[in-house]
């Protein structure tokens, strides 16, 4: 099984300052997750208005910044339904600072958290494994890096907490959206 391998976080960059866009591609793709995750079909081109309403104050995406956008919410909603367990995070390269990678990371789950947030799931509702990621999530969008401490220990704890958003993602698209097609393929046909 390859791999989805995301565009380079540089590239949407471009992209998205071409069109003059207040968006990062981290809080972009996380958003864009969380919308998938919560049930946003793959399909079709739902994405549009509240990506519009976040990165460009209502105003319609277009050229390469729509082109990407599409690309981008086609190649996640991939990743998420691969067997593989192939999502990916939107950040900066390993060659990037930490701390630079660390706020992406931040930009990126708290607009996961929110992408979730957009599509109206009732939290009391969710099955206790999406509550606990949810929880979890919520905990790592505070965290930071200290420039105090040893970076090389931080770097290899911060590759941990980028598996454990991984884990956290895959946990909520399963638990909201994987399940329940399975459930409606799973019913036999009346006619």
């Amino acid at each position: 099984m390859s791999e989805v391998k995301l565009p380079a976080y540089e590239a949407v960059d471009a992209a998205l300052k071409i069109q003059s866009l207040a968006v990062t591609p981290s809080e972009l793709h996380g958003l864009l997750t969380g919308m998938l995750c919560g049930g946003l079909p793959a399909t079709g081109e739902q994405w549009i208005g509240p990506i519009a309403d976040y990165a460009n104050n209502g105003e319609s995406l277009g050229g390469e910044a729509r082109a990407m956008t599409q690309s981008l919410v086609e190649m996640t909603a991939k990743a998420l339904a691969s067997t593989g367990f192939e999502v990916s995070l939107l950040m900066p390269d390993d060659e990037a600072a930490l701390l630079d990678r660390a706020e992406a990371l931040s930009e990126w789950v708290n607009c996961f958290l929110s992408g979730l947030g957009l599509m109206g799931l009732n939290h009391e509702k969710l099955p206790a494994s999406v509550q606990e990621a949810l929880g979890d999530l919520q905990d790592i969008a505070q965290l930071g890096i200290d420039e105090e401490d040893d970076l090389e220990e931080q770097a290899a704890l911060f590759e941990q907490v980028i598996e454990h958003v991984r884990m956290c993602a895959l946990t909520c698209f399963f638990e909201l959206v994987a399940k329940h097609q399975g459930e409606q393929t799973d019913k036999p046909t009346l006619h």
